[in-house]
């Protein structure tokens, strides 16, 4: 049996681990114990605990005696981060110090598993993305993942923690019957289904690693079966596509035109541009592979 608990329980990646898990093992397979602010939770079947991580005390009621901690606390949003800094940098940083702190003072030796973000990186149109390419942070939020990045290596220095760190680049997709698409696939079926066409801002040219999230689910199943494996950052992988390509793929599904539009000029300085991560270190250590992108 594996005990994993999972920090941010109600959050989209969180819910969509749970089915996932569900859907693959029984319960004396993996027990998991499940942990939010909220009182009422959308999965009843599991351990549930209300926690308010903003306060040391109660965090440090949260059992770390189990063999993995997920932590799927996180506020995102590019843009809205500037309009909202204080709570970004309160939900990204000083509560994930409180899980590391209480973690280090219950004398915890759970492996860490943490989601990254592909916006710390540099653009790069020529070639893959790997683990220690340049860096560039063009937000706010982007900052606050490298942030955590950097207290998990501290922590390590420091007290010895294990953990193991997942950029995920551009996720799509769910597991979830009240929760639709995910991400730019979501916005343009609402945009063909709604407006009847598809809004492309710019040529569209821009490429990102699209992961269908049955992949980034199957790929911390993956981790969790390796719970001894020590330290690390990783990039995921899945499917390198142009923004065009999507739009145009979904426009000709529900036969309705690609409008382009310029993009918002804020939207433009934050997007990051084209990055595809070279996932290869991932994949060769825990035998990865990926689904086609255009099952759904």
């Amino acid at each position: 049996m594996k005990r994993i608990a999972i920090m941010g329980s109600e959050s989209f990646l969180a819910r969509n681990f749970i089915r996932y898990i569900e859907q693959r093992y029984e319960r004396e397979e993996r027990e998991l114990h499940l942990y939010d602010r909220v009182k009422k939770v959308s999965n009843s079947l599991h351990f549930y605990h209300q926690i308010d991580f903003e306060d040391l005390e109660s965090v440090k009621q949260i059992d770390f005696n189990v063999d993995v901690l997920m932590v799927f606390i996180g506020k995102t949003g590019t843009v809205q981060g500037f309009e909202d800094y204080k709570q970004f940098i309160n939900v990204n940083e000083i509560i994930f110090l409180n899980i590391l702190q209480a973690y280090v003072e219950m004398n915890s030796k759970s492996l860490i598993i943490y989601p990254s973000s592909r916006l710390i990186f540099k653009s790069n149109e020529e070639g893959l993305v790997a683990e220690g390419a340049e860096l560039r942070m063009r937000s706010i939020y982007a900052v606050t993942k490298y942030a955590a990045e950097k207290y998990l290596e501290i922590y390590k220095d420091v007290y010895g923690i294990n953990f193991v760190i997942l950029r995920i680049c551009t996720p799509f997709g769910t597991l979830l019957e009240d929760f639709g698409n995910y991400g730019t696939f979501e916005i343009f079926k609402k945009q063909a289904q709604n407006e009847k066409k598809v809004r492309l801002f710019g040529d569209g040219e821009q490429k990102k690693t699209f992961t269908h999230i049955l992949d980034v689910c199957k790929a911390f199943d993956l981790i969790i079966k390796k719970v001894n494996t020590d330290w690390d950052n990783y990039n995921l992988g899945g499917k390198a596509l142009a923004l065009k390509d999507i739009a145009l793929n979904i426009a000709n599904k529900n036969n309705v035109p690609v409008e382009k539009a310029e993009w918002p000029e804020l939207y433009y300085k934050v997007d990051g541009g084209t990055i595809v991560f070279d996932s290869s270190r991932f994949d060769k250590e825990f035998g990865m592979d990926y689904r086609d992108i255009w099952e759904d």
